[in-house]
């Protein structure tokens, strides 16, 4: 490839110069800068023309051919990038959504399409949600027409899709970037914000390989196209996001992807220079040394191992290095996968994470399935991909998981689809809204049932009654005082793995002079103790919650114990019956995508003293209907807060002694008779 040696301190977009000391720190040029877009007829000198392939363009240019010159550059895309065969049949499904999108009628997540006419109001909020109208500006649109046009080549959907993006583009000039929606005007610049940027970047992206043989996209609209590319560059280079936040990396996946797919841009190598630069620190700040993104929701995890990964490749692509620190972090985020995905192969549902509870049934079509196999691929070590497809013998022997840093841990008997598996949460805060107020919570899986799920998030946006109820920490599977929501201020402290017994420790400081410490016993590989420690002096009501999977519950509060009542899996939870606690009964809801959701049972044991005081708990999971009848029990001189403890248990007729020692950080089981 033939390119010369750029210059390093061109500014992009606008008609500015500055030099090397500005660009290590952005923010004392950009508050005097004004972006304009640039005018389409000035792409042309925003090009390298004496890149390989554009010789007839160069010729065009010197003989002042402006129009030839556009159209040579259109037949080297069209040449770089030939129309493939797509492997598999039209989907009727896509069809439809993209023929909804030709006579602009537009959809986005559980609501009811809708018409936007012929002269399209690109800001319009049809369905009261913000998440839509952020859709729209993100060209979500864009897939289904690339699809359609990809796998008929029927020309109307090459014209739509110029037609829509002509349009979005004359209507969202540069300069008037800073607009307030009308909605919300909290929102200022929405169409340019960081993650509309990058995310359109992207799509635009994806798009032009497939678009670009649309009789429709003409010499005279490409040069409207990159223009519209260059300009998503100079507000990404100019106005970065500039925070430790998704949104960032998201961003920077635009500025490189442009940067990648159109070297031919005279900038393009700075560009990637630069989006590395700042992708370093942005990534390396939100992610946990263990390897989990400080969201600690699933979705924001994927979305920025998957575009670190992408632009790691576009680097070496480039020759540009790639830290070794970034590459061990994003190794980590794979360990994470490894280690906490669920036993369909998906995330624990914290936070704004969703399910699948339709699964699929094929296995490589399950969430993380990729991921894993990507992780072999990139890293060499056969373990992840043996997790996606099962394959025991690859398998190691360590089942259970802690990442201490990020507040996750995992716990299972086994590795396929009938385990027992607990996921456990007690994290800092997060670097954004997308966690809730739950430290302590937990979801658990046997038998190949979900049986004690997380409540869900159901929306962002067109229902905030509904989302603060998800949010708030008493439909979530811990302690609440007064049924407040708790401070989010975690603290590890017991970690303890061996073949059949697993212990953890974790402490949230949950209320001003209450400290809740939660210990769970993963005992004989079989069932659950829990021992909640209220710790302080504050007075209220203390309530221990849990909530169960959609379908009847038997609740028998005389024996302070609740069971679902499924033919052939089953949960049991039981409460000591010395402490003076009663059983309630609570409305509970399970939202496992976004808008859906659906009611179920939830209970709570509400002790009858205040703080200090503690719950103890037996979680059984069971095969069939037949109940068991767990016993479990402290000593009489218990101190609650005391570093050592000592419990009697007993489940399936076995006694077992167990407990903990947070100053020695051990755990231990002893089976006392069979």
């Amino acid at each position: 490839m033939k390119r010369n040696i750029l210059p390093q301190f061109l500014l992009v977009g606008a008609i500015v110069s500055i030099v090397a000391p500005a660009l290590m720190n952005p923010a004392a040029v950009f508050a005097t800068t004004e972006l304009h877009s640039i005018r389409p007829a000035d792409v042309l000198s925003k090009l390298y023309i004496d890149y390989t392939g554009l010789d007839a363009m160069k010729e065009a240019i010197n003989h002042g051919e402006h129009n030839t010159a556009l159209g040579t550059l259109l037949t080297h895309y069209r040449e770089k990038h030939p129309l493939e065969e797509m492997p598999n049949a039209v989907s009727e499904t896509n069809l439809a959504v993209a023929n909804n999108v030709v006579n602009h009628i537009f959809q986005w997540g559980p609501y009811e399409k809708a018409p936007y006419g012929e002269d399209i109001r690109w800001d319009w909020d049809p369905r009261g949600d913000i998440e839509w109208v952020a859709a729209m500006y993100r060209f979500h649109w864009a897939e289904s027409l690339v699809q359609a046009f990809s796998e008929t080549e029927d020309q109307k959907y090459g014209e739509a899709f110029v037609e829509l993006t002509r349009d979005w583009i004359t209507k969202h000039p540069l300069q008037e970037r800073d607009k307030t929606h009308y909605v919300y005007e909290y929102w200022k610049g929405f169409a340019w914000l960081d993650i509309q940027t990058g995310i359109r970047a992207t799509r635009l992206c994806q798009a032009f390989p497939v678009m670009v043989h649309a009789d429709a996209f003409t010499p005279e609209f490409l040069e409207i196209f990159m223009a519209s590319l260059y300009d998503h560059q100079a507000k990404t280079e100019m106005f970065p996001m500039g925070k430790v936040h998704n949104k960032a990396v998201f961003e920077q996946r635009g500025f490189v992807n442009i940067a990648y797919n159109f070297p031919e841009f005279h900038d393009s190598r700075r560009w990637m220079t630069l989006a590395m630069e700042r992708l370093h620190e942005v990534f390396m700040a939100q992610v946990t040394p263990d390897g989990v993104q400080r969201e600690w929701s699933g979705g924001y995890h994927s979305g920025v191992l998957r575009d670190a990964v992408e632009i790691m490749g576009r680097m070496n692509a480039f020759d540009i290095p790639v830290p070794a620190d970034y590459r061990n972090r994003v190794h980590a985020m794979y360990d994470y996968i490894f280690g906490m995905a669920t036993p369909e192969l998906a995330y624990p549902m914290f936070g704004d994470t969703s399910r699948d509870i339709t699964l699929p049934s094929r296995r490589s079509r399950y969430v993380l399935y990729s991921e894993l196999v990507e992780a072999t691929e990139l890293f060499g070590d056969p373990k992840y991909a043996a997790r996606a497809t099962l394959d025991q013998k690859k398998l190691p022997k360590q089942r259970c998981y802690a990442f201490r840093d990020a507040g996750m841990y995992a716990m299972r008997n086994e590795w396929g689809p009938d385990q027992i598996y607990m996921a456990l949460h007690c994290s800092p805060p997060a670097i954004s809204s997308h966690d809730q107020p739950d430290n302590g919570t937990f979801e658990l899986y046997a038998f190949g049932h979900w049986l004690m799920a997380d409540s869900g998030y159901y929306t962002y946006g067109h229902d905030k009654k509904a989302r603060a109820w998800h949010r708030q920490t008493s439909v979530h599977q811990t302690l609440t005082l007064d049924g407040k929501n708790t401070a989010v201020a975690a603290k590890p402290l017991l970690w303890h793995t061996e073949p059949d017994l697993t212990v953890v420790t974790v402490e949230n400081a949950s209320y001003p002079d209450l400290t809740h410490r939660r210990t769970l016993w993963f005992v004989d590989n079989t069932f659950f103790v829990l021992l909640d420690e209220a710790i302080g002096n504050a007075k209220g009501i203390l309530d221990l919650h849990f909530q169960f999977a959609a379908g009847e519950v038997v609740i028998d509060s005389d024996n302070r114990q609740a069971a679902t009542k499924f033919d052939d899996a089953n949960i049991l939870v039981w409460q000591n019956s010395v402490a003076p606690v009663a059983l309630e009964k609570e409305d509970g809801w399970f939202a496992w995508s976004y808008g859906k959701r659906k009611a179920r049972t939830a209970i709570r044991f509400r002790h009858k003293n205040s703080a200090p005081v503690y719950f103890l708990t037996v979680i059984v999971p069971y095969r069939g209907v037949k109940r068991p009848f767990p016993r479990a029990e402290l000593p009489q001189e218990f101190d609650i807060g005391s570093d050592r403890i000592v419990i009697s248990v007993n489940a399936f007729d076995k006694t077992y002694e167990i407990g903990r020692n947070l100053k020695n950080k051990n755990g231990w089981c002893n089976i006392v008779n069979r």
